[in-house]
């Protein structure tokens, strides 16, 4: 009897570059923009129209497409509504000039700036909704493991069902787990709380993960999960905002959990967003699954190049071009892309900025880097 032939590997240049495949060159991607980046180009001759309905978004097809990134490929994502149900009621609690304090939908009161200002920064965090066991309880109300929210749409079932058959790849993805709990807790708060009442933390980490399980075992097996994606921002440059050993005791297993359910449809890809210096935690989700480490910040201190000594090609990259050194002028992007060069050869690497394009690189010199990159990546 003749063996059943395997179903063909995807189309997708990324997957193709990450599981070290041919393919023709890597994908052209980048990661977006600040909002006062695109009102200091207008100055500089980006199309004012095009600015205008760009508004205050960071990532926008639009931008997109007017710079040239890869728009040609398909694929699907299966959603995983992990999502708050109710939220909180957004309340503006006091005002001046030019901030607001608000209790915004997730339950956090924060100083922002008011939309339309030429700043844009981190929020002044003032209070978390989560601060003890009886808090907690109550946000668990809001994360129901059998709330309808988390049903996944049939129709979204059929369309990664769809994109798979015509050979291009199949995503999902959660919040992180350390991303969640912070985002309930807030980062000092949870710092304090890892050694006050660590029950109480691994209690969030481990429904945090039955929740996205209960999502992610909806899927039929015969439906082919390619990537999972996580968001985590548990670092800084001087290193992760947790040990490596309260890293793996809270929150490895439960990464394991979830890719466990991910490589029964298949998983081989798993990447993580995390900004600052990652290289601490990298063993811990690489024993996981998590294999992808994105935007890899140049000047937080992440450096790919020691990633693969150690690593080899188990670890993939993503990002890492120094948007300091596009900042800087022709000379210096010249330089950045010939010092990642090395990276493309090796394969398992998609290069671009490492975050989002920031406002003091001028139009011109973005422009400049756009165009030097894709000749780097053979794209005519």
């Amino acid at each position: 009897m003749a063996k059943k032939s395997k179903t063909p590997a995807p189309k997708n240049r990324g997957y193709r570059t990450y599981m070290y495949l041919s393919v023709d060159r890597v994908p052209d991607t980048e990661f977006g923009f600040w909002p006062q980046t695109i009102r200091r180009w207008v100055d500089e001759g980006f199309p004012k129209d095009l600015a205008a309905g760009l508004s205050e978004s960071m990532f926008h097809h639009k931008f997109n497409e007017f710079i040239g990134l890869d728009m040609d490929e398909g694929g699907a994502g299966i959603p995983l509504n992990t999502g708050m149900n109710p939220v909180f009621e957004t309340k503006v609690i006091e005002e001046d000039e030019l901030t607001q304090i608000v209790r915004g939908s997730d339950g956090v009161v924060a100083r922002r700036w008011k939309s339309g200002t030429q700043e844009s920064s981190i929020p002044q965090y003032i209070e978390f909704p989560v601060k003890n066991r009886a808090d907690w309880q109550e946000m668990k109300e809001r994360h129901r493991l059998d709330d309808p929210v988390r049903k996944v749409p049939a129709e979204s079932i059929e369309s990664a069902r769809k994109a798979a058959a015509e050979g291009w790849t199949v995503g999902a993805g959660a919040c992180g787990f350390y991303g969640a709990l912070r985002n309930w807790v807030g980062t000092e708060n949870l710092s304090y709380m890892f050694y006050d009442d660590p029950k109480l933390v691994h209690e969030m980490a481990e429904h945090w993960a039955e929740l996205t399980l209960t999502c992610l075992r909806q899927v039929p097996r015969d439906v082919p999960i390619h990537q999972f994606g996580w968001w985590e921002d548990m670092a800084y440059r001087a290193g992760p905002l947790v040990s490596p050993r309260t890293f793996e005791e809270f929150f490895v297993p439960c990464y394991m959990a979830v890719m466990d359910e991910a490589r029964k449809h298949g998983c081989t890809l798993s990447c993580v967003d995390c900004d600052g210096n990652i290289h601490d935690l990298v063993p811990g989700w690489l024993k996981t699954g998590v294999n992808i480490m994105f935007p890899c910040e140049v000047a937080a201190g992440t450096d790919m190049f020691r990633m693969r000594r150690e690593f080899g090609r188990e670890v993939r990259l993503q990002g890492g071009i120094d948007k300091k050194a596009v900042a800087a002028g022709r000379k210096a992007i010249d330089r950045e892309l010939r010092r990642i060069a090395p990276l493309l050869e090796q394969g398992g690497f998609i290069p671009h900025l490492d975050h989002l394009v920031p406002p003091d690189i001028s139009f011109a010199d973005y422009q400049y880097y756009r165009e030097q990159k894709k000749k780097l990546i053979g794209k005519t």
